[in-house]
């Protein structure tokens, strides 16, 4: 039995550019995290907290027991700490991240995730709607995360919970894909929801889509160019922890697409005159 963390990274809204006043979001959206076998889930849980609280203890201090606060329902969003300036100024921000991913491997887990670029212009323009581009985000996820585990091993699926209306309607599409398509025959139940405050391992794979998504800005936007830093310093670690099966699909030709070897390439998805090396999906 594996078990899927996974949350959602960059942004499901309509997108134009960096520099727009309204649609200014994020060039991608996807779903990603981690699948796991059952056995090791508490230890990820015990291993993540204790990355977590003592690379951040300064914080914890100050904002959290200094108020009388619970630190084990305390959470630091990956988007938070995964900016620039940490990166930039504070040598443990890299040094939690890195032994992140080193204690995703040493417990056999292993990252997933699908995304996909975002036609340039509002919903009226593009055609698209927020529940079409997660409905598709999260068929392809159930479809990889399958593909990705042993053959005679089954999964469950454990998402942040976002209260978003058109979110049910989509869980409600997963439970009849489950039903309906090979490619996820093994899911035993459709994708549950909790509260990421009590679950360190949601929080984990809220982490990791912080590092997707400012992967995947830096690759498909030059607006973001600052997001360097995120395949320079984790690209080849977090290829190393990824399945093949995990991807982001451009929306200007299969040429384009992302796959895990290009994370740790500063090679970029915009670029036509040069383009990342194609990859069988």
């Amino acid at each position: 039995m594996y078990i899927g963390y996974f949350d959602e990274f960059g942004h499901n809204g309509p997108y134009i550019s960096r520099q727009d006043p309204s649609y200014k979001t994020h060039p991608v959206f996807g779903l990603g995290g981690f699948i796991i076998p059952a056995d090791n889930v508490r230890k990820l849980s015990g291993a993540f907290r204790t990355i977590k609280e003592t690379g951040l203890q300064e914080e914890i201090d100050a904002k959290v027991l200094a108020r009388g606060k619970r630190v084990e329902h305390w959470e630091k969003k990956g988007a938070a700490l995964l900016t620039t300036r940490n990166i930039e100024t504070y040598r443990e921000t890299r040094r939690i991240i890195a032994r992140t991913l080193n204690a995703l491997e040493r417990l056999n887990a292993q990252v997933v995730f699908y995304g996909q670029e975002k036609p340039r212009g509002t919903f009226e323009q593009t055609g698209e709607s927020n529940q079409d581009r997660y409905d598709h985000a999260i068929k392809q996820l159930i479809a990889r995360t399958q593909w990705s585990i042993p053959d005679d091993e089954n999964f469950l699926m454990v998402l942040d919970k976002q209260g978003i209306k058109e979110r049910m309607e989509v869980f409600a599409g997963a439970a009849a894909f489950m039903f309906s398509n090979q490619d996820a025959t093994r899911l035993l139940e459709p994708p549950m929801e909790v509260e990421s405050h009590l679950y360190q391992t949601v929080q984990c794979a809220d982490w990791i889509c912080a590092l997707l998504g400012r992967i995947g800005a830096y690759k498909f936007d030059p607006d973001f160019a600052e997001f360097s830093w995120a395949p320079t310093y984790f690209g080849k670690r977090l290829a190393q922890v990824t399945s093949s099966k995990s991807k982001i699909r451009s929306c200007t030709g299969e040429t384009l697409d992302m796959f895990p070897r290009h994370l740790g390439s500063l090679k970029t998805c915009y670029n036509i005159q040069d383009p990342l090396p194609p990859q069988q999906s």
